[in-house]
């Protein structure tokens, strides 16, 4: 049996430091916090709108529709953006796309077809569906950090849902949109 000397064991976990630090590097250069503060203010003022119209008022459907369109918009132009700055071999951000793309359409469906009774319901449901494709992106870039924001955000949106229900947008509005914001300046300014 060979053993490794204390000296190559050390090297070994330099080795996986240095490959850590420009993973997260690497993120953090990506368009992967921006597209977190992005959709993080999208949820800060669509959720606001939602409790400050309320759930079923018509404003709140408008205010979601335009926010979640320059969401998108904005996501792609910063996709575009980032493709550009970063030549790779890989087509890991045509893949992310893909993925979204694929999450949005059955998303829809799901939720087209399941009907829910209130505003609330939608809410969560959305919500829930955005949080699993956090986690699944997590899991499928092994980023532990992605995937445990969508589980934080996950129990937080049960939590509000539960707990809060007269103040579940406005929860999710400071919780659910604050926390993603959070998570896209913490890695800015961490991982550089």
């Amino acid at each position: 049996m060979n053993d490794l000397s204390l000296q190559e064991a050390r090297e070994a976990l330099d080795l996986i430091d240095e490959t850590t630090r420009r993973m997260r590097r690497s993120l953090a250069h990506g368009g992967g916090p921006y597209f977190l503060i992005i959709w993080g203010l999208v949820w800060v003022i669509g959720f606001s709108g939602a409790h400050f119209f309320g759930p079923e008022d018509a404003r709140t459907g408008w205010t979601w529709m335009v926010v979640n369109s320059v969401g998108v918009v904005a996501s792609f132009a910063l996709g575009w953006w980032m493709s550009r700055r970063v030549r790779s071999r890989e087509r890991g951000g045509e893949r992310v796309a893909l993925f979204w793309l694929a999450w949005m359409l059955y998303a829809s469906l799901i939720i087209t077809f399941a009907r829910p009774q209130i505003g609330n319901q939608l809410s969560i449901l959305i919500s829930l569906f955005a949080m699993m494709g956090y986690v699944t992106t997590g899991i499928l870039y092994r980023s532990v950090f992605i995937s445990l924001l969508g589980l934080i955000i996950t129990a937080l949106i049960v939590i509000g849902y539960l707990a809060l229900p007269m103040f579940f947008n406005l929860w999710m509005a400071v919780l659910g949109g604050g926390s993603l914001i959070a998570a896209g300046v913490y890695v800015l300014r961490s991982w550089r």
